[in-house]
């Protein structure tokens, strides 16, 4: 008996949220060890093709998921699995381990700013930021980290489009080939 695209996309659900937790992690551990956003740019070229590996896998598994829409659901479905395991991850390390991140993180910003050699050129946006600052406007461990899951969600479903898009015709050309 084969397996639902649901099952497989809740067993690539599991890497693929470790992987966007490991990609949390460079951003919530910025302030303590500076160096971890630059792993941000390479981990994020990387996502794409993990996501496609998985897609690609269940449709090698089961040929008759190699269309468009099957494609795009496992793929929907394992960004909503993993944004599920990273928002969990970051969310018990915002409200649990470090409650004044996001605060910490907006000051950290407004300094560098305001000690740039271009300061007198974003001394209107420093004096926004330190309104936002002041009016306690920096969004809270939960607003922050329901946001990143929607966007994380939304921008996973289209990359997940266009990756079925293109296992589905790389598929269909490499099975035409096959009867010529």
């Amino acid at each position: 008996m084969s397996k639902s695209v649901y099952k497989y996309a809740a067993e690539a659900g599991l890497p693929v949220g470790l992987y966007l937790s490991l990609m949390s992690a460079c951003f919530l551990l910025s302030l303590e060890a500076p160096f971890l956003p630059t792993l941000l740019l390479p981990l994020a070229i990387g996502f794409p093709f993990l996501l496609a590996w998985h897609m690609r896998r269940m449709g090698r598994a089961e040929p008759s998921y190699m269309r468009v829409s099957a494609l795009w659901l496992c793929g929907i479905y394992t960004v909503i699995f993993g944004t599920l395991i990273c928002c969990l991850l970051s969310a018990l390390y915002l409200v649990a381990v470090d409650p004044g991140f996001l605060g910490r993180y907006v000051s950290e910003a407004l300094a560098a700013i305001e000690s740039g050699p271009a300061a007198s050129q974003y001394a209107d946006t420093a004096e926004l930021i330190r309104k936002a600052l002041d009016s306690k406007m920096v969004p809270t461990p939960t607003e922050f980290v329901s946001t990143m899951g929607w966007l994380t969600c939304f921008s996973g479903s289209v990359l997940s489009l266009v990756i079925a898009m293109i296992l589905s015709a790389t598929s269909r050309r490499a099975s035409a080939g096959m009867w010529r």
